[in-house]
């Protein structure tokens, strides 16, 4: 959980996001995440923004009837040669 300034409707939410399976299986997982973005306002919707060390995405969002849902952003790596530098110049 962040430890800077919080309003009390950001603290509510990453709590409420922290007591789901979603989030215990994240905690499991050997990846470390970190929540990069997250609804500051009372919602729902609410959604929970989060990073790991190898630049995947995963992002939680929480509809009007309490469901969660995730989704994963595809990471497409992509190695560029000096030749193919060239092509852009």
């Amino acid at each position: 959980m962040p430890t800077g300034a919080l309003t009390a409707a950001a603290r509510r939410n990453l709590k409420r996001f922290q007591e789901t399976a979603a989030a215990r299986e994240l905690e499991d997982d050997p990846r470390t995440w970190r929540v990069v973005e997250w609804s500051w306002v009372d919602g729902p919707p609410m959604r929970v923004h989060l990073r790991c060390e190898r630049g995947e995405v995963v992002d939680f969002v929480m509809d009007e009837r309490g469901v969660w849902r995730m989704e994963r952003e595809p990471i497409e790596s992509k190695v560029r040669t000096p030749s193919d530098l060239a092509l852009f110049q």
